[in-house]
């Protein structure tokens, strides 16, 4: 029974520039984390003694590439077992300096240029399409080109694009699954989009995302597809099993501040928000929230409350605090809320003071306070701007 077995990766983007600031090195230590990518993707088709190695598109930065990492890509492609296949994405497109031009890539390497888009490979009976880039922006593609499906054979269409999203303006190879089923393909391998995604209409379209994530847009376990396809009496069996290649992963967080009276306080609630994360790999930022009449300022908290780490950041958006006692002095109706939500708070801090340690009083206290921030807000702005959501 004909079998074909595949990884399908897409969107490395080596030597992408990472302009955000961590430790010192952190863009070399990055760019290393997506030949570090690579690398498993290449260990992963060597052990699976996979037939083919498909790479659909933005494999690296046009305009960044040195050639020392060139020279590493052509050295590792070259210790694939398979035949390595690619098509040009809008970050590497097949211009006319393009190093998919001009570079000595390895015999098992095959570019699916627009030039040459279609390869057959006769002893695996699998027939590839490429639609990638000659340019760094391009409308829809012109599908009437793509070769029909061949008979007897595992038909694989590769495509660097945008499937099934309504882009006015935007857009980078836009199609439909409607299009691309008509096609008559029995897989498609699809890139462009950094999130991993195998739930489009079209049943045999999956995108890998990016092998390691590039930025907090990109959250979440990154890696790639072990596609398994075989011949049965009822047609064309599918199996696609997604495994990890990435590094790092990023993690953005809100840390909600109304009522910390000390940096310590704002340390300790730090601490619980930041114990999931591993310091030397995670990259995480934190948005303050809330109202304070504390004076942050993030690098000074960093460096003084969290040396050492690989990348955290903290994004201040916090508010000024209320006066409360200017408010309470108030004619208005606000100023008659504020006043009596401050009796409720001194009548509770009176409780406390005959129960210290009260968990049931202290919850009444801070639940008291929000609700005297948060209607606030709302009264002078019709939005609570410091609300804090619980998960």
């Amino acid at each position: 029974m004909q079998s074909l077995k595949f990884v399908h990766c897409a969107d490395l983007h080596l030597d992408a520039p990472f302009r955000e600031h961590g430790r010192e090195g952190y863009a070399e230590t990055r760019r290393r984390d997506i030949r570090e990518a690579l690398s498993r993707i290449i260990e992963r088709t060597n052990a699976e003694k996979a037939d083919l190695l498909l790479i659909s598109g933005d494999l690296y930065e046009h305009r960044t590439l040195t050639k020392k990492t060139l020279d590493w890509l052509c050295m590792k492609l070259a210790e694939v077992q398979a035949p390595v296949v690619l098509v040009p994405g809008n970050h590497d497109p097949y211009l006319q300096n393009s190093w998919y031009r001009n570079a000595a890539w390895p015999s098992n390497v095959h570019i699916l240029s627009p030039e040459s888009p279609y390869l057959v490979l006769d002893k695996l009976k699998a027939a590839l399409y490429g639609v990638g880039f000659s340019s760094y922006k391009e409308g829809k593609p012109d599908l009437s080109k793509v070769n029909p499906p061949k008979e007897g054979y595992f038909n694989i269409l590769m495509l660097h694009g945008t499937l099934d999203m309504d882009f006015s303006q935007e857009a980078y190879k836009p199609v439909s699954s409607q299009e691309l089923e008509a096609l008559g393909y029995d897989y498609y391998a699809l890139g462009h989009f950094h999130k991993q995604r195998r739930d489009y209409p079209l049943k045999k379209a999956f995108n890998p995302g990016s092998p390691e994530p590039l930025g907090f847009d990109e959250p979440g376990i990154h890696g790639a597809f072990l596609v398994s396809l075989s011949q049965k009496d009822t047609g064309i069996e599918l199996s696609v099993e997604s495994f990890r290649t990435a590094s790092r992963v990023y993690h953005d967080l809100e840390l909600h501040v109304s009522g910390l009276k000390s940096l310590e306080e704002i340390r300790f609630k730090l601490l619980t928000l930041l114990e999931k994360c591993d310091p030397e790999q995670d990259l995480v930022r934190v948005t303050l929230k809330g109202r304070t009449e504390l004076g942050l300022e993030p690098e000074t908290l960093i460096s003084r409350l969290f040396p050492g780490w690989f990348y955290l950041r903290l994004m201040d958006e916090t508010l000024k605090a209320h006066d409360y006692e200017a408010l309470s002095k108030d004619p208005s109706l606000k100023g008659a809320f504020v006043r009596q939500m401050l009796d409720k708070l001194k009548s509770i801090e009176e409780a406390m003071a005959q129960k210290p340690g009260s968990e049931a009083l202290q919850r009444q206290w801070e639940i008291t306070g929000r609700a005297l921030v948060y209607g606030l807000e709302a009264m002078e702005s019709g939005r609570i701007e410091s609300l804090e959501v619980s998960e």
